[in-house]
């Protein structure tokens, strides 16, 4: 596609044609009911894990969803994958699974500490410069 159409903000928004809800740089064909079932689904799983979490919805090739946790730094989505990073990125430097959204979070958290821990002992005894 021409380099100008792909940084035309409108060629990035859906536009609601019929049963269709799809950005045109999308052409994927996603449809108005995915968007919905997106936002119902994200919602779901924002409340289920707690105050504060917040329902995340984007498009890309098709509707996907998920939930943000109040302080940003952790992101659930949809198959139970969890992030844990920067508030402002979109995914995170740390991603585990888990058999439930919570489990996936405990999983992530986990590996984070763990990981921490063992550069900490790296840094022990470090001379100061």
């Amino acid at each position: 596609m021409d380099a100008i159409l792909s940084k035309n903000p409108s060629f990035h928004k859906p536009q609601h044609r019929g049963k269709k809800y799809c950005a045109p740089f999308c052409g994927r064909g996603c449809t108005w009911d995915e968007f919905q079932t997106a936002k119902r689904d994200a919602k779901k799983l924002a409340t289920s894990l707690g105050k504060g979490w917040k329902p995340n919805v984007w498009e890309n090739l098709g509707w996907h969803y998920s939930a943000i946790s109040p302080c940003g730094r952790i992101k659930v989505h949809k198959g139970f994958i969890a992030f844990l990073g920067d508030p402002d990125s979109s995914g995170g430097r740390w991603a585990e699974h888990g058999k439930t959204a919570k489990s996936a979070i405990r999983n992530t958290i986990a590996v984070a500490k763990a990981e921490l821990k063992k550069i900490g002992g790296y840094l022990t005894g470090l001379p100061n410069f």
